[in-house]
């Protein structure tokens, strides 16, 4: 989070520079209609090679005023520019305050996480699996010196706890499946960090090559062909927030899904149907802007699937 803001502000600088420069040169009706067309070229890239560094990086920049936070920033820049507006100041303080609030934040994720798929039931997880997945991608930090441990994110200890876990389950019904850990850069990290957990090492097997979740279903399509296994069940163990999305995105590529979701924001199957609601649900704090920003993120990348025709149109 901290790597994006700042690659972020760092675009923004450069354009900021770039734009003067170019003002002293270019008319700034020739300027408003190259801007233009550069947005839409960044535009098309994006939709067409999303994995490209440079590409992505232009659509982060560009896809930051869309989220709470750049929002925020866009309205109050627009309001000291226009003579400290009132308007635009209560507009952007509004956004950052709804997308802090816990209790907002809960609810956006509750459809996410409960509506969208299907409940988790004992007898499912007790099937026979081929594999188990686990979408691995940002569940470890980067192993920058000093470090030289494997530490996780907030989000990665419970899902591969989740992974090994579901694991665990299905040696106790008479399986042994195979644990694919898609996780990227990350993945022979993440293998290690399961095998901790209790996997044995020679059931992991390790896929490095995806990028994102598209490139992920296919890599473990392949893996499981290899292995003459695509026709049985694969338990996904992802984060609740995304996990349809993950689903339909396996199951258009032709894999059998059964959703393990982990990561709960809201609420986790077999509790209460929603948090006790307390003086501090609504206090603004970091981890609910977090959780809210990943939600329109969520949505933005769910329209973009679509889009690409990436995700099945049922699940099973």
């Amino acid at each position: 989070m901290f790597l994006l803001l700042t690659q972020v502000l760092l675009w923004l600088l450069i354009t900021v520079i770039i734009y003067n420069l170019l003002l002293k040169v270019i008319p700034r009706a020739y300027l408003t209609l190259l801007g233009g067309f550069l947005l839409f070229t960044i535009i098309v890239l994006a939709f067409f090679f999303p994995n490209d560094t440079l590409v992505r990086t232009a659509w982060s920049v560009l896809s930051f005023p869309l989220k709470p936070v750049g929002a925020t920033i866009v309205l109050l820049a627009a309001a000291l520019n226009q003579g400290l507006k009132k308007n635009l100041i209560m507009a952007a303080l509004l956004i950052l305050l709804i997308s802090s609030i816990p209790f907002v934040s809960t609810v956006l994720a509750r459809p996410l996480e409960l509506g969208a798929f299907p409940r988790t039931t004992p007898a499912a997880t007790a099937a026979p699996a081929g594999a188990i997945v686990v979408l691995a991608q940002g569940t470890t930090q980067p192993s920058l010196p000093p470090r030289t441990q494997i530490q996780l994110t907030d989000e990665g200890s419970n899902r591969l706890r989740r992974a090994a876990q579901v694991y665990q389950e299905q040696v106790t019904a008479g399986n042994q499946p195979i644990v694919i850990a898609s996780a990227g850069q990350e993945a022979n990290n993440v293998a290690t960090v399961l095998n901790q957990f209790g996997v044995p090492q020679g059931q992991i097997v390790v896929e490095s090559r995806s990028r994102d979740l598209r490139t992920s279903a296919e890599q473990v399509n392949a893996i499981l062909r290899s292995r003459a296994i695509q026709d049985r069940p694969v338990f996904l163990v992802t984060s609740a927030i995304n996990s349809r999305r993950a689903s339909l995105a396996f199951s258009q590529v032709g894999i059998n899904v059964v959703t393990q979701p982990a990561n709960f924001v809201s609420t986790e199957p077999g509790t209460r149907e929603a948090r006790n609601i307390t003086v501090e649900s609504f206090i603004p704090s970091v981890d609910a802007l977090s959780v809210s920003t990943r939600i329109i993120e969520e949505f933005y990348t769910t329209i973009y699937y679509s889009l690409r025709g990436w995700l099945s149109p049922t699940t099973t």
